[in-house]
């Protein structure tokens, strides 16, 4: 087997070990509904801050930043484009499943599953691109995003959205590029292992979910095709774009390879902090990554092809 595809089918597998994770633990009443709101409060309101902030606490020089231009063209048009596809498709949904549905088609799970994966498979210079390609969807995700499932009533979106913790947090980041500085030492490492707990913490609370849900709902269309759409049809639909457009191929493969990660862990948890269907949204993430052993190495391989 390909190097770079077993690596990244034991990445997704990881993945799904902490989803396993939660399972048990709700089966076994560690996790309950009297419970889980806390750690859904740990999740968006510290580990996810802690790991956004973490990616803009590094000095990064004119001509890196230059170099990844395209990289971050590339995937502000994945986000736009997706989303505005996903408008026209999902416009006839319920309310709170349009909002779970617009978030799972807009982002990818490009930071906790992606990022790893590019470690193992492109190293340095592909964590670099990564970093790039991930702060379009980080400041979407936190604005145009969290907006899909803010009710809108007075007050509601200035606190929820503009003042939300994740998008304060891109303030502070904003901040620290452009002056140059850096959180140092011990107080830079403690950011980095609290932004650490983002990605199983996530998978364990979709897990949890899985522990009491209906596995009929893991069947439902819209489940399937939101999955169909974010991991092979728009991924592939890029690879061959940007194939004929002529970017540089390390940077093709980091973007395409980011866009063809599950459905973003972090929809079922935004969904339940902020009154989204998060049971749909859970099955929607779960399934997605599921799949995703499957068709990140395709994804991945017709890439090599091309």
């Amino acid at each position: 087997m390909n190097d770079i595809v077993r690596k990244m089918i034991d990445t997704q597998l990881l993945l799904f070990l902490y989803m396993l994770c939660g399972f048990i633990v709700s089966r076994l009443r560690i996790i309950r509904e009297d419970n889980r709101e806390v750690l859904v409060r740990v999740l968006m309101d510290i580990a996810m801050p802690m790991m956004v902030l973490a990616a803009f606490n590094k000095q990064v020089t004119g001509d890196e930043l230059m170099s990844s231009l395209a990289v971050i063209l590339i995937s502000l048009a994945g986000c736009l484009l997706t989303g505005l596809f996903g408008r026209f498709l999902w416009r006839n949904q319920p309310k709170n499943r349009w909002a779970v549905l617009m978030y799972g088609t807009m982002f990818s799970n490009a930071g906790n599953a992606g990022l790893p994966i590019i470690s193992l498979v492109f190293g340095e210079m592909g964590v670099f691109y990564a970093s790039m390609y991930l702060i379009p969807p980080r400041i979407l995700q936190w604005t145009i995003g969290i907006s899909f499932f803010v009710k809108q009533k007075k007050g509601g979106f200035v606190k929820n959205v503009l003042l939300n913790p994740m998008v304060v947090t891109i303030y502070i980041g904003a901040f620290l590029w452009a002056t140059g500085l850096t959180i140092p030492g011990v107080f830079g490492t403690a950011i980095s292992n609290l932004g650490s707990m983002t990605g199983p913490l996530s998978m364990i609370l979709i897990g949890a979910t899985l522990a009491h849900m209906d596995f009929r709902k893991l069947f439902d269309r819209s489940v399937l095709f939101v999955c169909f759409l974010r991991q092979f049809a728009f991924p592939l639909f890029f690879a061959v774009a940007l194939k004929l457009i002529g970017v540089e191929p390390l940077a093709a493969q980091v973007c395409v390879t980011l866009l063809a990660m599950p459905v973003a862990s972090n929809t079922a948890a935004m969904s339940e902090r902020y009154g989204g269907d998060y049971k749909f949204a859970s099955a929607c993430v779960s399934v997605s990554t599921l799949l995703s052993i499957v068709t990140v190495p395709i994804v991945t391989w017709v890439m090599q092809m091309l």
